[in-house]
């Protein structure tokens, strides 16, 4: 306790053994410590007391008889307190220290409360939000900055979302925010496939699960996705089931109109593989084709090799 008095208010406190607390009666005394503390000229008695054996309403009767072996102020010294209970002790005007936490000492004038800031977690990957936002900027391939507000109308979200997405991708080392007047502006980093290459750490698939619908390939106006849209932009042998992606609020409006397939169980191969992914694919897909960057992660367990090639073939290839 001392080093943290002196640490944090920067005085000369010096504490010593209280001489009269072997003369205190019994139930004073029990498993307590006291000890007196000299603050530059004032002297206090500080009674070291643990919290779970503390009754606030015994602790005012027991103090008046305290009184009359110390005239002068009390302090109580918790190893912890919860809130509710360091309330409680500032209703009664109750002199306390919480080493490391909170000093209140009313007849000093003096009450500090460290306020702890939350361990910031280290960043492991994107929100879906962050991510989505994250692939806007980079197609649209310009170092002009985007302002907040213009974000939020271009990917149809609010304003709240969009700043979350930028201090995550702050927090990554991504981006960059600069305010113009009243408005916050946004500019990546770095671009093209540098860009891509650094964002890949933090970049996870966009699929939340998959599924088999029926229907062939016209009965769902989607994007191609999955080994059926790295078909097409590779040289990779096209899949005997087409798979295509949707978002997962798209999919709620209409999964009551789809009739689920058991590829185990159907001998007709008249179905599609549907993904089901964290945000609308339709807005960054090209040409009916998913982009490359989610097509791209979200293959990236495959361990397929002609697959992972294939996705080589398709970075090395597509114009960043």
């Amino acid at each position: 306790m001392l080093s943290y008095l002196n640490d944090v208010l920067g005085l000369a406190a010096k504490e010593s053994p209280w001489p009269d607390a072997q003369r205190l009666p019994l139930y004073l005394r029990g498993d307590r410590k006291y000890a007196t503390l000299t603050v530059d000229d004032t002297e206090l008695l500080v009674l070291y007391t643990e919290q779970s054996g503390f009754s606030l309403p015994a602790f005012q009767k027991q103090l008046k008889k305290l009184r009359e072996y110390w005239p002068g102020s009390v302090v109580l010294c918790f190893e912890r307190l919860s809130a509710y209970q360091r309330k409680a002790l500032i209703e009664q005007r109750l002199s306390f220290i919480v080493p490391g936490s909170q000093i209140y000492l009313p007849c000093m004038g003096v009450v500090l409360q460290e306020r702890m800031m939350p361990e910031q977690k280290k960043l492991t990957h994107l929100s879906a939000g962050a991510q989505f936002l994250l692939l806007h900027l980079l197609y649209q391939k310009t170092a002009e900055p985007m302002s907040k507000v213009g974000l939020s109308r271009q990917i149809g979200t609010s304003g709240m979302n969009v700043t979350r997405g930028v201090q995550e991708l702050s927090n990554a080392g991504l981006v960059k925010t600069e305010r113009t007047g009243r408005c916050d502006y946004v500019s990546l980093l770095y671009f093209g496939r540098q860009a891509y290459e650094k964002a890949s750490p933090y970049l996870t698939s966009p699929v939340l699960k998959r599924i088999f619908v029926k229907g062939g390939d016209d009965s769902l106006e989607l994007p191609l996705s999955g080994e059926t849209a790295l078909a097409e932009m590779t040289m990779l042998n096209p899949p005997a089931v087409t798979c295509k992606a949707i978002g997962k609020r798209q999919y709620r409006d209409i999964q009551n109109s789809l009739e689920l397939v058991d590829p185990a169980w159907s001998i007709e191969q008249d179905y599609t593989e549907l993904e089901i992914w964290k945000y609308d694919p339709q807005p960054l897909a090209r040409r009916n084709l998913v982009d490359v960057i989610s097509l791209a992660v979200s293959l990236s367990a495959q361990t397929d090799e002609r697959v992972q090639l294939a996705i080589d073939e398709m970075l090395e290839g597509y114009k960043w």
